[in-house]
């Protein structure tokens, strides 16, 4: 997003260009997180990424990969994620059963219709938010001069992108930590697959926006806000604790016959042990 922008002339000629890079690089490292999650779902017959989380990134990349996108290289870095999702969408599909088989089995058992019904509904506020924020130039914070977008100027889709993202950032950061505490075991997850996601995080919304509003603060002051400092900080803060509740998690998880992972507290081990 962005990449359109022309800055101002107190601004160096290299900071659109660098921001798109820190943005290439957190859609790189965001895909590698795809395949290497995909990679171990198949591997402890799991699903790594929460349901909330997975319906409200989809829907995200694809309001903004067939809706948002002006540049074709944005429109294929969308497209690109899209595709690496359908593996993280089968598992969670497939191995959804055997998740909550203790918990809810009907859940398990419609788990297809359960995240259809999500991705609708994300899909629909994604939207509903864009199609606001595009309806009219210079919504957002400060001097939206110099945000072009379709040729027009004064429509700042960084800003646009930065909210709808971080918002989404922070549902799947905390609800991560929150699934491998209520899971018990490490099904789908790694520390590689972590540090992709953290590395891209940063790169992608930390290092492009922060290094817009250094420059070009008149129109990036929306960086500092109380409620961008609350968004980020506190997805900041998921993500740094993640790999230590990881650790313990690990230490704890048992392995199941067919290579699954369990808690240390599944019920599935009380009926092992009474076999």
């Amino acid at each position: 997003m962005g990449s359109s922008d022309v800055a101002p002339s107190h601004a160096p000629p290299w900071l659109v260009p660098l921001s798109t890079v820190f943005l290439g690089s957190g859609v790189a490292f965001w895909g590698a997180a795809y395949v290497l999650m995909t990679r171990r779902c198949l591997q402890t017959r799991s699903y790594g990424m929460p349901i909330v989380g997975l319906a409200i990134n989809v829907s995200w990349e694809a309001v903004y990969g067939f809706y948002v996108a002006e540049m074709l290289f944005e429109r294929l870095g969308f497209i690109c994620w899209l595709l690496l999702d359908l593996g993280l969408i089968y598992t969670t599909v497939r191995f959804a059963p055997e998740e909550w088989a203790s918990t809810n089995r009907c859940v398990g058992r419609n788990m297809a219709s359960v995240l259809a019904v999500m991705l609708a509904v994300g899909c629909w506020g994604h939207y509903a938010f864009v199609s606001w924020w595009l309806s009219r130039p210079g919504i957002g914070s400060g001097d939206k001069t110099g945000k072009w977008y379709y040729g027009q100027d004064g429509y700042d889709t960084t800003e646009l992108a930065y909210w709808s993202a971080g918002v989404s950032q922070l549902v799947l950061s905390s609800s991560s930590v929150a699934m491998l505490i209520v899971r018990g075991h490490s099904g789908g997850t790694g520390y590689m697959i972590w540090l992709c996601r953290f590395i891209g995080s940063l790169c992608g919304l930390g290092f492009c926006n922060g290094l817009l509003w250094w420059y070009w603060p008149e129109a990036h002051s929306y960086f500092l806000q109380p409620m961008s400092i609350f968004m980020c900080g506190l997805s900041l803060l998921c993500d740094i604790v993640y790999p230590f509740v990881l650790r313990r998690v690990r230490q704890t998880e048992r392995v199941m016959f067919d290579g699954r992972l369990v808690g240390a507290h599944s019920p599935e081990l009380d009926v092992k042990k009474g076999q």
